[in-house]
């Protein structure tokens, strides 16, 4: 199994989130709703054709629109995926992965914070005087 781009992966589940065979219109759709992510149709042709090389989706040509399914299920690429970032960068150790993970949650939420703050202060910003000031004279 082959990597997959950031888009090939939300193409991918767009495929894997639907119960049945999906038109390009119908991943389009899902795309920009879900991911908010904007892709014409020759783009997403062109990435279609990549994922059925790559042997991530079946075609069915035989009615008048395209229609895609999975070949491969997502539970089997992500566990794939998740295997070789573990051996590729954690010497296959999950308690570094595991570690890694916690203080990356520690850093979101500090930043979270930080974030939270910003917001406090902008809210009584110097320019608020400064309009109030205009408006009295």
């Amino acid at each position: 199994m082959k990597d997959l781009s950031k888009t090939e992966l939300l193409i991918m589940k767009c495929v894997w989130g639907s119960d049945r065979p999906v038109t390009a219109t119908q991943i389009q759709q899902i795309l920009l709703e879900k991911y908010q992510t904007e892709l014409d149709r020759r783009s997403l042709g062109t990435l279609m054709y990549r994922l059925d090389q790559k042997g991530y989706v079946n075609v069915d040509v035989s009615t008048r629109v395209n229609l895609y399914t999975a070949k491969v299920k997502e539970e089997e690429a992500r566990k794939k995926k998740g295997r070789e970032i573990l051996k590729l960068w954690y010497d296959g150790s999950l308690d570094q992965l595991v570690s890694d993970l916690y203080s990356a949650e520690d850093e979101d939420e500090e930043d979270n914070e930080e974030y939270e703050n910003e917001d406090e202060e902008s809210e009584e910003s110097p320019d608020d005087d400064f309009f109030e000031e205009q408006e009295g004279e």
